[in-house]
């Protein structure tokens, strides 16, 4: 796609889009006259960007390894987080550091992307200040160490990025370290709410699993005998580590006067930040229960059409018990994304990229916490890396009804949404498209919008079988309902549970009323909502790509196609939606959504 610097005409109209792009006040800035007329001065401060992106990416990934290997990037592979007092302090310094030279950079002298760069950069700014100086997860949290150890392990065994011998040298260097990170841990989390011990404790016992049982499993293929001996040593080491933490928090005490809410202001600043959403909470409470009462009627709808005479309840009942038999999910799943694929090419949904398709496999032992998920390679690994689409079968250990309630969660109708919203064309299309990204900022992982992300993976499920994909079929259309039900009750509970004082047990009540769930599921999402208080964007996300596709249609008229928009979406990166609509509409002023 052609840069928008090729398509502007005039001074005034350049002038004219930079106005709207920050009217949404994420971006106070005030240049004088006599800097923006110095045009010397200017040409080498716009000169210093490029170099200020890559320095700030640098500092921000050797910070946090583990976002640096989702997007592909390897060189800290062997090291955990750092969450001790003095590497803190130094991140906040470094952040304060880098905002001060961008403040120096006239935005008015950048190229279109540039410009758009610089806005998401300095956003980010802001949303890592406000995590480690408002929002304090490190000493409220445990959950945030135990991410740091699983997450950064998995991704070393799950991906071929390297030889298994070279990886497994990684994963002995971040075992080394997990004691380490335990003691700041220890230190830091003075403050914890209940839910957040419970929900951490359950966490941290299934990372002791994964690294007593299931890592070694991930690397028998190793013949290094002196390397399986190290990592054996190492693996111990780590385990002891996480053990002695674990009955650290058995004997922790919640503090009665901690929360979990992360309160309205925080909350609101959070979304701005992150995600460019600068609407209150009150206004986003509202358009949460008119979509969700929407969301309830197009499901009762789609019920009555298959069957007029019973309740939604027991006509959805009825179609979970629709599923595929135990042992062939994967090859289930395999035979829907061709299936998926060709109506894509069929109804020119998007052009596909020129990519290998997933490979659908049955999840690993370690990973048998996640029903289905999609794994693609980072836009910056050094060659090409085979995507997974990794689907759970039944545990042969379950009895009979375990089985029948397990395969209920994926049944035929669900099943089909679930591959739309992780592979076509949802996050596996979305990701392979990032390797065409020529921003740095807006292909790399760690400054990415969940609102652009989920939203586009939860949009992809409604809009194509609003083109026409199963035929109308009311079973399908109650799987994708159900999945919308489910994230709209997310949206009401997220601002609930930080802004307006909800407990979990009423946020459980409401996954169960609203959301057609059972109680431990409910319960489930409940708390999730306590340590991911954006878990709203999903919805958000869906309704923002909604809106800015009408717009768009509006805007090119009878130039508009759905394979164009699509395609011109995906190519910009990983945007927020605010963002994107100024790439695709310049000048645009409109709402984000309404």
């Amino acid at each position: 796609m052609k840069s928008f610097d090729h398509r502007i005409q005039s001074r005034f109209f350049f002038i004219t889009v930079l106005i709207a792009l920050f009217a949404f006040c994420l971006l106070p800035f005030a240049f004088s006259y006599a800097v923006q007329n110095s045009q010397t001065k200017n040409e080498a401060a716009a000169a210093d960007f490029p170099r200020l992106v890559d320095e700030y990416l640098l500092d921000f990934h050797s910070r946090r390894p583990a976002l640096a290997a989702a997007s592909g990037i390897h060189a800290w592979d062997g090291r955990l987080e750092d969450y001790s007092p003095s590497a803190l302090a130094s991140e906040i310094a470094a952040i304060k550091r880098f905002q001060s030279r961008l403040a120096k950079i006239p935005p008015l002298e950048l190229a279109l992307s540039d410009l758009f760069d610089y806005q998401i950069l300095a956003s980010n700014m802001k949303s890592r200040l406000l995590e480690i100086e408002q929002i304090r997860s490190h000493e409220r949290n445990p959950q945030i160490y135990n991410d740091a150890i699983s997450t950064g392990l998995l991704q070393i065994a799950l991906f071929e990025y390297a030889p298994a011998d070279s990886r497994l040298r990684h994963v002995i260097a971040k075992e080394k370290e997990i004691p380490r990170l335990l003691d700041s841990a220890r230190s830091n989390v003075t403050r914890a709410p209940a839910v957040f011990l419970k929900t951490s404790l359950e966490s941290f016992r299934g990372a002791l699993s994964f690294v007593q049982n299931d890592l070694p499993q991930a690397f028998a293929s190793v013949k290094d005998a002196k390397l399986q001996a190290e990592f054996k040593k190492t693996t111990r080491t780590a385990a002891k580590a996480i053990t002695d933490y674990i009955k650290h928090l058995e004997k922790v005490k919640p503090d009665p006067a901690a929360t979990f809410a992360i309160g309205r202001e925080n909350f609101e600043a959070k979304l701005r930040y992150d995600e460019g959403i600068d609407i209150s909470s009150d206004a986003l409470l509202k358009i949460a229960y008119r979509e969700l009462h929407n969301a309830q009627e197009e499901f009762r709808r789609a019920a009555s059409q298959i069957d007029r005479r019973r309740d939604q309840a027991q006509v959805w009942a009825d179609v979970q018990r629709d599923h595929p038999r135990a042992g062939t999910l994967v090859e289930e799943a395999r035979k829907q994304l061709n299936t998926l694929k060709r109506f894509i090419e069929e109804k020119k949904i998007v052009t596909l990229p020129d990519a290998p398709p997933p490979v659908v496999a049955a999840t690993p032992d370690f990973m048998r916490w996640a029903t289905a998920s999609m794994w693609t390679a980072g836009p910056f690994e050094s060659r090409p890396l085979t995507s997974r689409y990794l689907i759970t079968d039944v545990d042969a250990k379950w009895n009979a009804q375990q089985q029948e309630e397990y395969l209920s969660s994926l049944n035929r109708a669900q099943l089909w949404t679930t591959s739309i919203h992780e592979a076509y064309p949802g996050h596996f299309v979305q990701g392979a498209y990032l390797s065409g990204v020529q921003s740095r900022v807006r292909r790399t992982w760690a400054l990415a919008s969940a609102s652009f992300v989920e939203g586009w993976a939860h949009y992809a499920e409604q809009m194509i079988i609003e083109e026409g994909f199963g035929n109308n079929d009311p079973k399908i259309r109650m799987g994708l309902w159900a999945d919308a039900l489910l994230r709209l009750c997310r949206f009401v509970v997220a601002i609930r549970l930080h802004t307006g004082g909800m407990t979990v047990d009423e946020a459980t009540r409401f996954f169960i009323e609203n959301g057609y769930m059972g109680e431990t599921p409910a319960r489930i999402e409940a708390e999730r909502g306590t340590f991911d208080p954006t878990y709203l964007v999903y919805s958000v996300g869906k309704l923002a790509i909604l809106k800015l596709r009408e717009d768009y249609r509006r805007y090119h008229s009878a130039e508009f196609s759905l394979q164009d928009f699509h395609d011109r979406l995906l190519a910009q990166g990983l945007a927020p939606i605010r963002v994107h609509r100024q790439m695709m509409m310049p000048g645009d002023k409109g709402r984000l959504i309404e």
